[in-house]
């Protein structure tokens, strides 16, 4: 099933500072997670429904899955290449 992507403020506002490898690293992973999300990312211990994924050589983006709204909402983008 596939899911829209959707970035929270906080996340829109960190993406200008990425390398251009690093852009492309994110999109191509936020599409494996738009079509197969349950299987992908380390879900937190407390809600599953809030997810961490590696993305590239150095990157971590953190997101939430909205089920009802078929939406995964990135709230944070850490690259430390």
């Amino acid at each position: 099933m596939n899911y829209r992507v959707n970035f929270v403020a906080a996340a829109s506002g960190q993406v200008p500072g990425l390398p251009a490898e690093a852009w492309q690293a994110l999109v191509d992973e936020l599409l494996i997670i738009g079509i197969d999300l349950h299987r992908r990312g380390v879900p937190d211990v407390d809600d599953a429904r809030f997810r961490e994924q590696t993305f590239g050589a150095a990157g971590l983006v953190a997101y939430v899955i909205d089920d009802d709204a078929k939406t995964v909402h990135v709230y944070s983008i850490v690259w430390a290449g």
